[in-house]
């Protein structure tokens, strides 16, 4: 995906919004999230904004500024203003937070950005359906056509097949691509990588020629 959209991801306890290009996320969700830690442990929660008068967190922000060339704003930064304003930052200094509010928080959030690679996966999957609408231009009964339509049914078909139909009317109401929300965890960016893949081989292969076989393939999934 070329544009940085607004993700939201999925962690035990709750979501946080994060920019998947530019891998900034809500310092909003952060706190709140990892307060959820400290309240079950019956220990006294953080305040975002006390955390950022912090001594120890100046000088964090001061030594990422140091080693990588950073400006503030590619470490935290507020959109907006007023109730409206929204404090973003990037995912060492995400990581950086989640350390100091909880280890098992900070395991997590280490564990969905790094280990699993949630942004990544979920821009391969962007990638990989651009491959598969490419294979379905030529398609025998699709060729020389604008198949916009058949991009659209097809992403309809797969998201049916990944997905609780309860979990696709919730993101429909909100005007949420499913793909960008909580639900689209590892497990389902997995069945869409290989859903996708398998389409893309067996159109390769000659085993589907026609859409209709596409649409025969995608229920046999």
């Amino acid at each position: 995906m070329k544009t940085d959209q607004l993700m939201e991801i999925a962690f035990p306890k709750g979501t946080i919004d994060i920019f998947h290009k530019s891998q900034m996320g809500s310092l909003k969700d952060v706190f709140k999230l990892g307060n959820k830690y400290l309240v079950e442990n019956d220990e006294e929660v953080i305040r975002l904004d006390n955390f950022l008068k912090r001594p120890s967190t100046k000088k964090y922000i001061a030594n990422m500024m140091i080693k990588y060339g950073y400006e503030k704003k590619d470490i935290v930064k507020a959109v907006g203003r007023g109730r409206g304003a929204v404090t973003y930052a990037n995912i060492q200094f995400i990581i950086y937070c989640a350390t100091e509010i909880n280890d098992f928080f900070r395991m997590d959030v280490i564990d969905i950005f790094i280990n699993e690679k949630i942004l990544t996966k979920r821009d391969d999957g962007g990638d990989d359906f651009k491959e598969l609408n490419f294979h379905l231009d030529n398609l025998a009964d699709r060729k020389d056509k604008n198949n916009k339509g058949v991009f659209i049914q097809v992403s309809m078909k797969l998201r049916s097949k990944i997905f609780k139909p309860k979990q696709i009317e919730e993101c429909k109401d909100n005007n949420m691509n499913i793909w960008n929300s909580q639900y689209a965890n590892v497990v389902t960016l997995r069945k869409r990588e290989e859903y996708e893949k398998t389409l893309i081989t067996l159109i390769r292969m000659g085993f589907v020629k026609t859409y209709e076989d596409v649409k025969d393939a995608i229920d046999k999934l």
